[in-house]
């Protein structure tokens, strides 16, 4: 039996693809007085939290959460004080007595539009829904730039004819796109409008239409359930009636 020599390394090198290039990455520099302000953060939570001790047992775990913190902060692009305040004042709202995470710290730096003074996302959704309906075409009517800015973003989805839980996923997102926007002090840019008309269409059929689609969409948007027989057993559970029960209860009707 024949025995193969080992391959050199240049024939190994021969015989594999390119490799792509290592990019030396630059490591982010921390802003002037990000301790101090880190510092203050974590006074704060100790103050909102009583449970705090749970999370930083003693001064080491503490400290190693402020550093951990701060890197998830850079990588998060929480660097504002603003973004730090809202954490803050969301951490009052909610409340309880343990610390939270900073992954969920950092979502709660995303402000709820009632903060901004805007509408809710349930409010905005619905409105958008109503204005992507062809009866609206040419006389659209918007209670905030914000909510007129996520709704055009969704026209190539054409929110009108998606499921209502789909609906509702692809305009949260851009609601939230367009939130960010106005925390980082980023203009609204102009959308194109793109939408079209049935002409086929009665301005009656159009209206039924718009009625039974804000319907659907708000009923999917509470939880609640449209099939009939999903709708029934979802109310025999909630009185606590099994399938046994139901059998029995039926029979007695």
């Amino acid at each position: 039996m024949e025995i193969k020599k080992p391959r050199s390394t240049e024939q190994l090198l021969s015989t594999m693809g390119n490799l792509p290039p290592v990019m030396l990455v630059q490591p982010k520099q921390l802003p002037p007085g990000t301790a101090d302000v880190v510092n203050a953060l974590f006074k704060e939570l100790q103050a909102i939290f009583p449970a705090w001790k749970q999370a930083w047992p003693d001064a080491e775990s503490l400290n190693a959460a402020k550093r951990s913190w701060i890197k998830a902060f850079i990588v998060a692009g929480i660097t504002t004080l603003e973004q730090i305040r809202y954490g803050l004042q969301n951490c009052r709202q909610i409340g309880g007595d343990f610390a939270p995470s900073v992954g969920k710290f950092i979502k709660w730096c995303q402000p709820t539009p009632e903060m901004l003074g805007i509408p809710s996302h349930d409010k905005a959704f619905r409105e958008a829904l109503e204005n992507s309906h062809p009866s609206r075409f040419g006389a659209r009517t918007w209670s905030h730039p914000a909510v007129r800015h996520a709704a055009l973003q969704c026209e190539l989805h054409n929110l009108g004819e998606l499921i209502p839980e789909k609906a509702s996923k692809v305009f949260d997102r851009a609601y939230d796109i367009t939130i960010r926007r106005l925390v980082q002090g980023l203009p609204l840019e102009e959308i194109a409008v793109g939408i079209g008309y049935d002409g086929n269409k009665s301005a009656a059929e159009l209206a039924s239409e718009l009625t039974e689609r804000v319907a659907c969409a708000q009923v999917a948007r509470m939880g609640i359930k449209t099939d009939g027989k999903a709708a029934r057993q979802e109310l025999l559970a909630r009185f606590g009636i099994g399938r046994r029960n139901e059998q029995t209860y039926e029979g007695r009707a």
